[in-house]
């Protein structure tokens, strides 16, 4: 059976090859898919790398999707592995602009392939709620987390962590119902990254979870 992997974008470092949360999260998932076509000895699957345009750096024209692949490039290109993964297919989706739209871009991707076997591979924190769009807009998908954030959005208030990824999962729902749900979803995404640009680099985590709060408090009414 073909075997059909995707990968979830999380925001874009100033530098993604040298970035300790991206390290940990795309060797961890490319032993994942080495692993699995050893098993399966299918060494043609089809990795579909998600996220668009997020870039905190000016210009802003880098997409999460880009820079995953350049990096599992680099990880391809080692001597060790490079002839057992020279047929690996790899697939951009650089649309998105929430965990939301990951899946819905991805799925049409998917919708192109002749059948085969989907894992979605995302961020711990985030489980709940990437198993639950899975089911709904990839049924069947099996949902791998890893835990490889290490900055201090990681660390925040586990509370507060779990009421932001039940609220936001309720919009996700939400958005699902309609095509005039999902353009207010999107439109609110994409306010957020111009939110945080304007905040810049050095307050990023403040920013981050003030502009949750704020907004969770629209998103509850």
């Amino acid at each position: 059976m073909r075997h059909h992997f995707l990968i979830l974008g999380y925001g874009l470092p100033k530098n993604i090859l040298l970035d300790e949360n991206y390290g940990i999260y795309l060797k961890t998932v490319f032993n994942h898919i080495f692993e699995s076509c050893s098993a399966s000895k299918d060494w043609s699957p089809s990795i579909i790398f998600s996220g668009g345009r997020t870039d905190m750096v000016k210009p802003y024209r880098r997409t999460e999707a880009q820079e995953m692949m350049r990096y599992f490039k680099m990880l391809m290109r080692r001597p060790s592995v490079s002839k057992s993964v020279k047929n690996w297919r790899l697939v951009p989706e650089k649309r998105s602009y929430s965990t939301l739209d990951n899946f819905l871009f991805a799925a049409e991707i998917i919708n192109g392939f002749k059948g085969g076997q989907v894992t979605v591979f995302g961020e711990k924190t985030r489980h709940r709620r990437i198993s639950t769009l899975a089911k709904k807009v990839i049924p069947g998908a099996k949902v791998t987390v890893v835990d490889f954030d290490q900055s201090a959005n990681r660390y925040l208030d586990p509370e507060f962590l779990h009421h932001k990824e039940s609220e936001v999962l309720k919009f996700d729902l939400w958005a699902l119902k309609s095509p005039a749900n999902l353009k207010k979803h999107s439109e609110l995404f994409k306010k957020k990254f111009a939110y945080l640009r304007k905040a810049g680099p050095d307050k990023h985590v403040d920013a981050v979870k003030q502009w949750w709060l704020q907004e969770l408090k629209k998103i509850e009414k």
